[in-house]
């Protein structure tokens, strides 16, 4: 015959259980990841002295503000113009990128986020590490196979679900290269070693190669 107190307990104990289940459910684990998602897009093949030579007009038209110019010549490119491939990157947030974020949300003051897109080559690489930072990546090389003065500056809409994304972001491809994969860093100097390097990855359908004339767009979102 069963206890009437003993049976109460075990009933309020699977109660207590149920209650723990239900709540660990509930809960929202918070990790940092993100994604680089990178359009390739390019001169069709026969055309593509033409294009480079249109591509340095309407730069220098853009850069002295020859809005009618730079317009037509854009048209003329547009119609030249073909998507060589798409890719996606699921990225390793790095320690100190990790470390930065939680310094700069829970006891930052006034801070103002500064990053910047940047491109990994493929010569050389071996492995992305949770370690790495601006000044020290022995496992890849930065690629600076673009014409932009600086590395690219993402610009972030307003987080939504728990994700942050950037617009596409242009890099202006102007030599022939193999591309591994892209990374986000807090500094814009091509090339440069200061800075938070926050997170790389390498494209999920492997190594892409690039030439002159193409334009790689990247959009950057960022989960936790």
């Amino acid at each position: 015959m069963t206890d009437k107190h003993t049976a109460e307990a075990a009933a309020a104990q699977a109660s207590m259980n149920s209650a723990i289940a239900r709540n660990s459910e509930q809960a929202e684990p918070v990790f940092a990841t993100g994604k680089y998602r990178v359009s390739c897009i390019g001169p069709r093949e026969e055309r593509r002295e033409e294009y480079v030579a249109l591509k340095a007009r309407w730069e220098q038209a853009v850069l002295f503000d020859e809005v009618a110019l730079a317009d037509a010549l854009r048209a003329e490119m547009a119609s030249m113009e073909e998507e060589k491939w798409t890719d996606e990157i699921q990225n390793l947030v790095t320690t100190a990128g990790k470390n930065d974020l939680l310094d700069k949300y829970l006891s930052g003051s006034g801070y103002t986020a500064t990053w910047f897109l940047g491109l990994v080559d493929n010569s050389g690489f071996s492995a992305y590490a949770a370690g790495d930072t601006a000044a020290s990546h022995a496992g890849w090389t930065e690629s600076t196979a673009y014409s932009n003065a600086n590395r690219p500056t993402p610009s972030f809409g307003s987080a939504s679900a728990g994700s942050k994304a950037t617009t596409a972001t242009a890099f202006n491809i102007n030599a022939t290269a193999t591309i591994n994969g892209c990374f986000l860093i807090s500094n814009n100097t091509k090339g440069g070693t200061t800075g938070i390097l926050y997170s790389a990855g390498s494209f999920s359908g492997g190594n892409r190669a690039v030439a002159n004339g193409d334009t790689l767009n990247v959009t950057y979102t960022a989960s936790a």
